[in-house]
């Protein structure tokens, strides 16, 4: 709790009576002097006022006006009014008023010395107050801190409690596995002796590679001697097309006369015999296609592929057929590489026409085909050593026959599809269109 000292005035009030009456009576004596000052001498008068300037100066150099207000504004109203009375010739009053000034100014420097003196002890006071809460704030962080590393301390106990058990714990399962050292050793040992048995089977695994990769090699020495020969033999081709165009006119020929023949006869066994044209037919059309080189490398019926691989390109092509039966195209392009490269060959009347496409005519010429209804009359899977090839045979009709006697012809498309893995996903690498137009379905 703060508390302020404040000094009593008591005697401040005592004095200022007994220089009151002092003066008064200094007053009454010189009255009876008689003249403008009496007997009072000036110098007396002057000593007077310069008493009560001096008074006035000391006090307002401890700050009296502001300290001791009251005290301080009677002392210089007295000391002016002491001056005019000295002008007026009024030497009692004169006198009288610059006692009273002195004593005013006298009392106002001594109120401003109390005030002084209590303001700092009031200072003091203050900071001692202050310095006794700080050392209380001080005392209850101690304490605080105290409490804090106390309980810091029982946690450690607890931990340390905790840290005994588990190395307690440690060493039961340090002397458990001492026991079963022994056990491991001889399970350890076995394993080394499965690695050395596995490490043998990679060797010899890795042999049989090589000698695969010997043979996958002498394979594809045959290959570039077979395309040699494709090509030594470039000029059987021309003879065999120019064979096959004959071929084909000389069926045609038949096909009418058989076709006249049928309309004329109206015996049992007409229909068989019809049907053994088309056989025979079919035929000559599967003998043209066969005298014509190979698109497709020679096949080999031998593959790199796991099980598992080829269960996964099967999968693959069947939802790449999936897609164009059910004519989403962009389905059925994204099993295509971006550089993929189609051989396209269309049969027409003995003449073939044989050219390639690229992905952007290939995107162009399934949206045509895919305006047409095509039948899937069969279709073939088959593996050859990184590849999963499917072939597929569609038709349409085109032609439709006249009557009961006359043949109906039809558009035949084969596509043959190359499928290999790249990274986890399958895709076409090479494909084979033969499109047979206005022949006889087969």
């Amino acid at each position: 709790m703060k508390r302020f000292i404040v000094l009593q005035r008591k005697y401040n009030f005592a004095l200022r009576r007994i220089l009151m009456v002092a003066m008064l009576l200094v007053s009454l004596v010189l009255a009876g002097c008689g003249g403008q000052l009496g007997n009072i001498e000036p110098s007396v008068v002057d000593t007077a006022i310069a008493d009560a300037e001096a008074a006035i100066a000391a006090a307002r150099d401890i700050d009296a006006a502001s300290l001791a207000p009251d005290a301080f504004q009677a002392a210089t109203s007295n000391l002016a009014a002491a001056k005019t009375a000295l002008t007026e010739k009024k030497g009692n009053d004169a006198l009288r008023l610059a006692y009273q000034a002195t004593a005013d100014a006298r009392l106002a420097h001594r109120h401003a010395i109390n005030v002084n003196k209590n303001s700092k002890l009031n200072a003091t006071i203050l900071q001692k107050e202050a310095g006794v809460a700080e050392l209380r704030q001080k005392l209850n962080t101690q304490e605080a801190e105290f409490a804090r590393v106390k309980s810091e301390m029982q946690t450690a106990r607890g931990a340390e409690d905790q840290l005994t058990q588990k190395i307690r714990d440690l060493e039961k399962k340090n002397r458990e596995l001492n026991i079963t050292r022994e056990d491991y050793g001889k399970q350890v040992a076995e394993l080394f002796e499965t690695l050395d048995d596995m490490q043998t089977r990679g060797k010899r695994a890795e042999t049989e590679i090589r000698n695969y990769g010997k043979e996958i090699s002498a394979l594809r020495r045959k290959i570039d001697i077979a395309d040699k020969m494709v090509k030594e033999e470039g000029y059987q081709k021309r003879a065999a097309i120019a064979e096959a165009e004959s071929l084909r006119k000389q069926i045609r020929e038949q096909a009418e006369i058989y076709t006249q023949k049928l309309a004329e006869a109206g015996q049992q066994g007409v229909a068989a015999k019809h049907a053994e044209f088309l056989k025979q037919q079919a035929q000559a059309s599967r003998a043209y296609v066969d005298s014509k080189p190979p698109l497709s490398p020679a096949k080999t019926g031998r593959t790199l592929l796991s099980t598992e691989q080829i269960a996964a390109g099967k999968v693959a092509l069947s939802n790449w057929e999936a897609a164009w039966q059910s004519k989403n195209l962009n389905v059925h392009l994204a099993h295509y590489e971006h550089n993929i490269v189609v051989d396209k060959v269309v049969i027409y009347e003995s003449k073939e026409d044989r050219s390639k496409i690229d992905r952007q005519q290939l995107e162009s010429e399934l949206r045509q085909m895919s305006e047409h209804t095509w039948r899937n009359v069969k279709t073939d899977t088959e593996v050859e050593s990184e590849s999963i090839i499917s072939v597929q045979q569609m038709s349409r009709l085109v032609v439709p026959a006249a009557d009961e006697n006359a043949t109906a012809l039809y558009n035949i498309w084969i596509r043959e599809v190359w499928m290999h893995q790249i990274g986890n996903d399958w895709k076409i690498h090479h494909e084979i269109w033969k499109i047979f137009e206005n022949v006889p379905d087969f």
